[in-house]
């Protein structure tokens, strides 16, 4: 697929570069100092594609034009024509983002303008720290002329990242200084980003069109990661399907596209339209969309600002090709002065693609002058707390370029972990790469829903100390209990760590510091023992339970052949029942454990006889010679431990049932011998 004039597609190769990485420069300059000469001059294409340009001698859109094989260029270089006159700032803003490199064209006659000056803060404010300064037009000047200008440019790039940038003179006319301008160009080419590439795809629309007999074409810098013919993607922030039919890359025809290359995407799809998608929208991969309306950001206001930036200034913000309203809010509806830096949150009226580490720039709401810009931190923070000492600390954590630092520092301050999910988008990690950072780091990750949630190592150690501290709490107060359900151990902690319970209960079994009998935890020392008068009447109980054979009697019976109110002996019951010496069937029944087991077996021996397996109500009453109201709570608790299941003529024992499983319950104290051994009815295959 090719594109020419609004996007004819055409048939054409892709150069055959491939031992190079890509490398895309950005113009910049005052109008009419010679940048689209300049371009020209390099790569011997016209970037000035609109009627109107022509007409007028400026550029008014983007230009774009890649150096050809075998010309002046050796490498795979593409330029992306910005505008210099002031009220396109926009346009310069959008050509400037994503790119590597930056070629500052400043006119040897006029020297130093206004638009010059500005684009270069916009360079700044972008994180450009490649560069070249070409001072144009030095056929037109005396030597002299050349080393004033050339002095001036190093003054007001000496405090930003292009410090560096060598100045040359040329002049596009004569063609003096253009090869080796090309030189210095060829030598900001990098071996690529890698890491950049392997991450999800990113495209910022700059243009979009329609050609007959393609449809949908739409052009931008690709930000990261890598295009393919036949991928699916999503539209952001309308969220609609695309499909890539078609790549174009270099002037020619490319099954791929990647990191630090500009293309054109042919894209389909059920609900993509012309209108759909256009310019300051995302073309991405469906993991990493989420627009948020919401920023946390670091921001830095221009030296040369006319005044402090204050709290809920209405402002233009630029990141990519898009331009949202918002307003800045800064903390204590404080003011940043010229040349500041602080934390900020910008809220936005729209929707805005945008993950951590993207540059944007801020306008005043009219567009007429350049304020700041920074880069993102954070997407979509809490509305409430913002300014919140926490908050701060996870902000601070995630304000580094490095991927495994930032979760390093996250998982120190973040209270109830972190997402992984989240955080990979956030920073656009490849496929589980965040959680191949947490085991590096030590820390626990823990599924959680459809999530992957990770905890420190430190948290967990203070999660297991806090666990065993109220284990110890419990065994002193009530020396009865023989321990506590994971539940009643959760209740006592902050929310945010209850997700990390699991893990530290297993360090803390595994080291042998807790014990587990069934669904309870305890000291392993610990052993229950009921007080004197309680004993007692323990005592009475399991003797009319173990007199009354298979038909146990209901609570209300119970109590009445003991002489006792039924709630006087519910309390003691449950208690007992937690300790394993009964097992509570329903409000009403509470049956020793050796029982329970026999019941299951005359179950079993039931469904056996039956020819298709079934154990039905009748049956098993009569086998069990039982009445009807022990019957159905028996039968129900059989399925819900998993011995039966409900199917509609009746019910079966299921299939990987194989034998009953037991274990002890816990010795008593007072003089009591040990109960029989409880069942557990839990299915095994083993």
């Amino acid at each position: 697929m090719t594109t020419g004039r609004r996007g004819a597609i055409r048939a054409g190769p892709r150069p055959d570069w491939t031992s190079t990485a890509p490398m895309i420069v950005a113009t910049a300059g005052h109008i009419d100092h010679g940048k689209t000469a300049l371009v020209k001059a390099l790569t011997g294409v016209d970037a000035d594609r609109l009627p109107e340009e022509k007409a007028r001698g400026i550029t008014l859109d983007l230009g774009f034009a890649y150096a050809p094989e075998g010309g002046l260029l050796r490498t795979p270089i593409g330029f992306v024509d910005v505008p210099g006159h002031e009220r396109l700032v926009r346009t310069m803003v959008a050509g400037a983002t994503g790119v590597a490199c930056a070629l500052l064209v400043v006119a040897a006659d006029d020297g130093v303008m206004p638009q010059t000056r500005e684009h270069i803060a916009i360079l700044d404010l972008l994180g450009l720290t490649r560069g070249v300064v070409a001072i144009t037009k030095a056929d037109r000047v005396e030597p002299r002329r050349i080393a004033a200008v050339t002095a001036e440019i190093g003054t007001l790039l000496a405090t930003t990242g292009l410090a560096a940038a060598p100045i040359r003179a040329c002049s596009a006319l004569t063609g003096v200084g253009i090869a080796e301008l090309a030189g210095h160009l060829e030598a900001c080419v990098s071996a690529g980003d890698a890491e950049t590439a392997s991450r999800g795809f990113r495209l910022a629309v700059d243009r979009r069109f329609t050609v007959p007999g393609a449809g949908l074409v739409v052009t931008g810098a690709v930000h990261a990661g890598t295009v393919r013919v036949g991928d699916r993607l999503l539209v952001s922030p309308g969220g609609q399907e695309a499909r890539v039919r078609a790549i174009r890359v270099r002037d020619g025809e490319s099954q791929s596209a990647q990191a630090g290359e500009r293309c054109a995407l042919n894209l389909t799809g059920p609900r993509l339209t012309r209108e759909a998608v256009g310019r300051g929208h995302w073309i991405l991969a469906p993991d990493l969309y989420g627009p948020t309306v919401r920023l946390d950001v670091a921001l830095r206001v221009l030296p040369g600002a006319a005044q402090p930036l204050r709290h809920r200034t209405p402002v233009q913000v630029h990141l990519g090709a898009a331009v949202v309203t918002g307003r800045v809010l800064l903390e204590a509806d404080g003011a940043l002065d010229p040349g500041a830096a602080a934390p900020a949150i910008i809220a936005l009226d729209a929707g805005l693609g945008a993950l951590a580490g993207d540059r944007f720039i801020l306008r005043d709401i009219s567009a007429t002058r350049t304020l700041g810009g920074g880069r993102v931190i954070d997407i979509d923070g809490p509305r409430r707390g913002a300014w919140a000492p926490g908050r701060r600390a996870i902000l601070a954590a995630l304000d580094t370029p490095d991927d495994g630092r930032a979760l390093e520092g996250l998982l120190a301050v973040a209270q109830g972990g972190t997402d992984l999910t989240v955080f990979g988008r956030l920073r656009n990690l490849p496929a589980d790469t965040g959680e191949a950072l947490a085991s590096n780091l030590g820390a626990v990750v823990i599924k959680v829903g459809d999530g992957r949630q990770a905890f420190g190592g430190a948290r967990i150690a203070a999660l297991s100390g806090r666990v065993l501290a109220d284990l110890d709490r419990a065994h002193a107060d009530t020396p009865d209990d023989p321990g506590l359900l994971a539940e009643e151990i959760a209740a006592s902690l902050p929310i945010p760590d209850r997700p990390a319970l699991p893990a530290a209960v297993d360090r803390l079994v595994r080291a042998g510091l807790i014990a587990r009998s069934g669904r309870l935890f305890h000291r392993p020392d610990h052993v229950a023992s009921l007080r004197p008068a309680d004993a007692a009447l323990y005592a009475a109980i399991r003797a009319a339970l173990e007199a009354a054979g298979r038909d146990q009697p209901r609570l209300a019976l119970l109590a009445e052949r003991l002489e006792r109110d039924p709630e006087d002996l519910r309390p003691l019951l449950d208690k007992v029942g937690r300790i394993g010496w009964l097992r509570r069937i329903s409000r009403h029944y509470y049956v020793p454990p050796a029982i329970l087991a026999d019941l299951a077996s005359v179950a079993r021996a039931v469904a056996a006889e039956h020819p298709e397996g079934l154990l039905t109500v009748g049956q098993f009453r009569e086998a069990a010679g039982i009445g009807r109201n022990l019957t159905m709570p028996l039968l129900e608790y059989f399925d819900a431990q998993g011995l039966t299941m409900r199917i509609a003529e009746g019910r079966q024992i299921r299939a990987e049932w194989r034998e009953m499983k037991i274990d002890e319950g816990v010795v008593p104290q007072e003089g009591f011998e040990p109960p029989t051994p409880s069942l557990r009815m839990r299915c095994s295959t083993s």
